[in-house]
């Protein structure tokens, strides 16, 4: 560690809990870092440890796995660093769980995969307790002209619950208010 500099040594002293919390035969820690910066991480930020754990987690297969999974869902190399960058950690999902969102996201609601590349932390959302509830709730209130068509998608599944209650659900008169709860619990 001699020929780096006194910040991003020190910064490698604070990441050292991910690069050893996995223990494997032949594990090599620099070429990990190095990896890890090769990807565009700055080692001085906390999204390098994220990203450290993932690509120390994830064997080289499953990697590959998931980016396969990705690529059958259209997305390119870069397009799959880009989310890795953004939100390392979801590439600690399962295929199937990757996948499950894919399905739902593109497959059911027929909605655009560059928000989940934009926002790879819904990939951690439960499908059935936060995005199917909420895609319910926003397919509603687009398909009603309540919502704007370019609005974001992101927000409304990013918001805490009390948040998305309130601005997605309550907003509105109480008999509208009283449908969209019924649709947000699962009642249509």
């Amino acid at each position: 560690m001699a020929s780096l500099s006194p910040r991003y040594t020190a910064s490698l002293e604070g990441h050292r809990s991910c690069l050893y919390a996995i223990p494997s035969k032949g594990f090599c820690p620099s070429r990990v870092i190095e990896e890890v910066k090769g990807l565009g991480f700055d080692p001085s930020k906390l999204n390098f440890s994220v990203a450290l754990l993932a690509k120390r987690a994830i064997t080289k297969s499953q990697w590959d796995a998931k980016v396969d999974a990705f690529k059958t869902w259209g997305w390119s190399e870069d397009a799959i660093l880009y989310a890795f960058r953004r939100q390392p950690n979801f590439m600690l999902r399962s295929t199937d769980k990757l996948n499950a969102v894919m399905r739902f996201w593109v497959g059911q609601l027929g909605w655009d995969p560059s928000v989940l590349q934009a926002s790879p932390v819904l990939f951690g959302f439960s499908l059935e307790k936060r995005l199917i509830p909420r895609a319910s709730v926003v397919q509603y209130l687009l398909s009603r002209g309540l919502m704007k068509k370019g609005a974001s998608l992101i927000t409304p599944f990013s918001l805490s619950d009390k948040l998305f209650l309130q601005r997605f659900v309550k907003y509105f008169e109480e008999e509208e208010t009283s449908r969209i709860l019924r649709i947000y619990q699962g009642g249509c």
